[in-house]
């Protein structure tokens, strides 16, 4: 009686090993369709979420969000600078954050680039401060 319940058990196993097999090689063929590729979900086939794949964007040197978002500050106090009655036309504090926010820009944008983020934060933060004595020159 133990033999037949085996049996039984092992055939259903691989019946059910059958349709997970089917159902992950209908769901790469979906993804095929619509463009996706089996390393998209994680490291090494994983079935990973989305949500996992949040936290290497830190990482992630080719994400253009870092450069947007710091260069949209640059400007931001860049326009500051040349704007009247704004309060950051002179002053150390002008002087620091026009050089932090192009320093962070160069950054990113040579780590986007494939480049070395410190040669980049030095670029930028020279740009900072060269913008910085030309708006107190206008």
């Amino acid at each position: 009686m133990s033999n037949s319940a085996s049996s039984a058990f092992a055939h259903n196993a691989r019946k059910d090993r059958k349709k997970k097999e089917v159902a992950v090689t209908s769901n790469l063929e979906d993804r095929a369709s619509l463009g996706h590729s089996e390393d998209s979900s994680g490291p090494k086939g994983s079935t990973a979420s989305k949500g996992s794949n949040a936290s290497n964007a830190f990482a992630d040197k080719k994400n253009i969000m870092w450069v947007l978002l710091s260069g949209g500050m640059a400007m931001t106090f860049i326009i500051m600078l040349f704007l009247p009655n704004t309060g950051m036309g002179d002053g150390m504090i002008a002087t620091y954050s026009s050089m932090l926010w192009c320093g962070f820009f160069g950054a990113a944008l040579w780590r986007y680039r494939g480049a070395n983020g410190w040669t980049g934060f030095a670029f930028g933060s020279v740009v900072g401060f060269v913008l910085q004595v030309v708006s107190q020159i206008i």
